[in-house]
């Protein structure tokens, strides 16, 4: 393993499938080499997350799916007496039934086309961290179930633009009111 100074740049070696890739952290730059087999990785980490989703909602729509029992009986925590005051409300229940079953297909589709991906990503975190918040604390762990590490991978998704790596996102960030609106655009990807 050969050292580099803080000036000379990560070796390229573009021969074993990697690319040098800079970024400042904190006001420091580091340069590191990233292997290509990153972008099939992150499209098939796209394509599962969306048909986790899409199956989660498709199962939810066909089995008559309501958030009751899961709200009244499985909910802890601090948290735990607004939950089951959701689930007893029928009202609530008429809102956050559909939501739930409909949100998942549709971020689903979202996922596995590649459409809207940033944006999807926003919505899945929030449902993630919603059933976080409703089993808080990890019946496992201090903090940590698998609900936070679905969040730190559609971060991580989001980051990496996986809507770009053949998806619905690429063409449409080619579309001319989006090319004029960053901000609209940062929502693909």
């Amino acid at each position: 393993m050969r050292r580099t100074s803080r000036s000379e740049p990560a070796a390229d070696n573009r021969e074993w499938g990697e690319r040098p890739f800079q970024v400042a952290v904190l006001g420091r730059e580091f340069t590191f080499a990233f292997h290509e087999v990153v972008v099939g990785f992150t499209l098939l980490l796209r394509l599962l997350m969306g048909w986790i989703f899409l199956w989660a909602g498709f199962d939810k729509a066909v089995n008559g799916f309501t958030a009751e029992g899961f709200l009244l009986h499985a909910t802890s925590g601090p948290l735990q007496g607004w939950f089951v005051d959701l689930g007893g409300n029928a009202a609530a229940l008429s809102v956050i039934d559909p939501l739930v079953t409909y949100g998942q297909i549709l971020m689903g589709f979202a996922l596995v086309l590649g459409a809207g991906t940033r944006l999807t990503l926003v919505f899945a975190a929030i449902m993630m961290f919603l059933f976080y918040l409703a089993q808080f604390p990890p019946e496992h762990d201090l903090f940590v179930d698998y609900y936070l590490v679905y969040i730190v991978v559609y971060l991580m998704l989001g980051a990496l633009g996986a809507g770009r790596i053949l998806g619905v996102d690429r063409y449409l960030e080619q579309l001319p009111w989006l090319r004029a609106h960053a901000w609209a655009r940062y929502l693909l990807g």
